[in-house]
């Protein structure tokens, strides 16, 4: 049966759960094996300051739904009690980390259990428009998920659950992440890490905003932005690099290595999101990116390097998982930058 799971000669329907966050959609998340959730985990990332980075674990135990904490800093409370041990989700019942909630909903159709094409089960979330499947596909075998495969893994799931779209243009797209931010977490432990996390978060969104830019996506340490041009989008990313530099010099213990990937092309837009080829592409560039450096494909440079105020060191050649070909991206010189704010 093509569209339904079956599970020893029977159709499964697993149960669901609706997570909600300040400010963003809420996401039906139907549980088929056991999920983790946290700011920085292998399961559902929730952008919530009050979340350890592996916070909470949901499974599925025969007929019932446990809830488990997963010795976060803060607490996972089930209707305002401390969960100290696995308990059961009833409906109606509310997990809260946070500010994030998690509530036990009804069961979707059972034609919503499916096995991907290469029989591996697939996590189904559900919205009110749409289904979006969310395997991580674009992740090698064995390898970390990292805050830009998160972004743009988002981006896919959202364009699916949309499914409709409200117009197209050309724009430069931006995915940032800090480089071995597990490991830096680790090290610092959850306090600090989130003192470090929200100061590198305040001086990107601040700097997002001078040069006119726009907040697309946001997963835990990784950003999707947009600017109405490629210079604007690469003097607001030297001002972040160029600040989070001169912050290292204050606090060394503290520092964090950004890596940024620019990329300018033609998007689809549904809602506030955008998706297309060159949304992919700019993701696949700052795949490519070290810590602390600003890469563009060969098309941003060929926009921002005409003025000749921009500078740029050797190109390299890289393939691009998805997209056919070789391709040249170019590091920005961005150390000893000094212009105005036109």
């Amino acid at each position: 049966m093509r569209d339904g799971f079956v599970e020893e000669g029977r159709a499964v329907e697993y149960p669901v759960i609706i997570i909600k966050q300040p400010n963003r959609h809420a996401l039906r998340f139907q549980v088929a094996e056991p999920v983790e959730i946290g700011r920085e985990c292998d399961g559902i990332l929730i952008a919530d300051s009050q979340a350890s980075r592996r916070h909470a674990l949901i499974s599925v135990r025969g007929h019932d739904v446990m809830v488990e904490d997963l010795r976060s800093t803060n607490g996972t409370f089930l209707d305002g009690q401390r969960v100290e041990m696995p308990v059961l989700l009833r409906a109606g019942s509310v997990v809260a980390i946070g500010d994030t909630t998690i509530e036990l909903v009804e069961p979707v159709p059972q034609s919503r259990s499916t096995l991907s094409p290469g029989g591996n089960r697939e996590t189904v979330v559900t919205g009110a428009e749409g289904v979006v499947r969310a395997a991580k596909s674009d992740v090698p075998s064995g390898a970390r998920e990292t805050s830009i495969d998160a972004v743009a893994r988002s981006v896919r799931e959202t364009r699916d659950l949309l499914g409709s779209y409200d117009y197209e243009g050309t724009i430069t797209i931006v995915f940032s992440d800090i480089e071995s931010s597990t490991e830096r977490a680790t090290a610092l432990g959850d306090t600090a890490w989130m003192r470090v996390l929200n100061r590198h978060n305040e001086i990107v969104r601040r700097n997002v905003r001078r040069w006119s830019g726009r907040e697309v996506k946001n997963q835990g340490d990784g950003f999707m932005l947009t600017f109405p041009g490629a210079r604007r989008a690469l003097r607001c990313m030297i001002a972040v690099q160029q600040e989070l530099a001169a912050s290292e010099l204050e606090d060394q213990e503290g520092s964090v290595r950004v890596r940024v990937g620019v990329h300018t092309g033609e998007v689809i837009s549904a809602g506030d999101d955008i998706f297309g080829r060159h949304v992919m592409m700019a993701a696949r560039v700052a795949g490519h990116a070290a810590g602390r450096e600003i890469l563009v494909s060969s098309l941003v440079y060929e926009i921002a390097s005409a003025r000749g105020d921009l500078e740029f060191h050797e190109p390299r050649t890289v393939m691009l998982k998805g997209i056919e070909g070789e391709h040249l991206v170019y590091p920005l010189e961005w150390e000893d930058f000094k212009g105005d704010d036109a």
